[in-house]
């Protein structure tokens, strides 16, 4: 890994050209979010970041790393994802159309990518649940599950970004000397790129003139990006993480997913349908502004994959044990934010003396 610690200056230099050729581009093409009811932001924002992202790691892969053949597979599956992206931006897409795209792109990364979610590990204390002839659909559902994931907590500034670079800093302190070095490089491209990314989208010095948006190109790229790294790490025949683990590194994305959904539908509405009930809309509603929300969720998905890490490295042998106490953490997020959401907001008002 060390050999490549040089390049990710390459990586944040070639990011920050991208983004930079591909904001006058969004104009000419309509790749432009504009501020309407459900949107807090001034003017018109370029969509590029998401694109910037994918565009950057892709080319830093090839001049910088030496990656098996199975790397362009890879990389045609997340950029059909974010294609799709992309035209949904620009042209608003049917979500079951969307659904049906990532479906295949899951498939196909089942089968032809040759990462498949073969096995979910020891989750009961049982022995190890293998999925036989299930593999192939159960890896669509989990790509589509985190591609929609991150992009329904893409709601503030930097909050689908932010989680994104704690999932992968937290995996590649685990891969880390014991995965092959260009795939562990890889992931720090991609949490470098993501950190350009965040400084134009957080308007922070020098680029308080020039913020970008990543996008739905962006949201589902990283939330497919995040679900293949944890596919590949916790499959293979020296995985370096336990499927039980994965959970704890994308468990804000999943939890504010599963209960926004859950809510919409129990509301007889569809669960694609946009409002404001997510995490960040219920932290803010208590009076955190932009900001503190997104530290507070950050160091809340932070802690999360801690605790992950910390069951994965010291008691690795009980992973049914790091299932069940993330099934309690999920159980417990359901009860204040799912059933008392307006409640719990009203109580860290009162705890903020707002």
């Amino acid at each position: 890994m060390m050999q490549y610690l040089p390049s990710l200056a390459g990586v944040a230099l070639l990011s920050f050209l991208v983004t930079h050729l591909l904001i006058p581009i969004s104009h000419l093409t309509g790749l432009i979010d504009r501020p309407d009811e459900r949107k807090v932001h001034h003017g018109a924002v370029p969509l590029v970041g998401g694109i910037a992202i994918y565009l950057s790691v892709l080319f830093s892969a090839v001049l910088f790393l030496n990656l098996p053949e199975r790397f362009i597979g890879i990389a045609l599956i997340c950029g059909l994802i974010t294609f799709i992206g992309a035209l949904d931006d620009r042209y608003p897409v049917h979500p079951y159309y969307r659904l049906t795209m990532q479906l295949i792109a899951g498939v196909t990364l089942a089968t032809i990518g040759g990462s498949a979610l073969r096995d979910l590990g020891n989750l009961t204390g049982l022995g190890t649940i293998s999925l036989g002839l299930i593999a192939i659909p159960f890896t669509a559902i989990a790509i589509t599950g985190l591609c929609n994931a991150y992009n329904m907590v893409d709601g503030i500034d930097g909050l689908a970004g932010s989680l994104t670079v704690v999932s992968l800093l937290s995996l590649l302190f685990l891969a880390n000397g014991r995965a092959a070095d260009n795939e562990v490089a890889l992931l720090a491209y991609m949490a470098t790129s993501i950190g350009v990314f965040l400084m134009f989208n957080l308007t922070l010095s020098p680029f308080t003139n020039s913020k970008i948006f990543m996008g739905d190109a962006g949201s589902t790229f990283l939330g497919c990006a995040v679900a293949i790294a944890m596919i590949h790490f916790s499959q293979k025949s020296d995985a370096v993480l336990q499927p039980a683990t994965a959970l704890w590194l994308v468990a804000i994305p999943l939890m504010d997913m599963a209960s926004t959904m859950m809510r919409r539908v129990n509301k007889g509405k569809s669960p694609f349908h946009a409002d404001r009930t997510h995490l960040h809309h219920i932290l803010m509603r208590a009076g955190l502004s932009q900001r503190q929300a997104l530290m507070a969720i950050i160091l809340a998905a932070s802690g999360l994959a801690a605790i992950g890490i910390f069951l994965e490295r010291v008691w690795p042998q009980y992973e049914a044990l790091s299932f069940a106490l993330f099934l309690v953490t999920f159980a417990l997020y359901f009860k204040f934010v799912f059933k008392h959401a307006f409640r719990f907001a009203r109580r860290v008002r009162r705890v903020l003396g707002r």
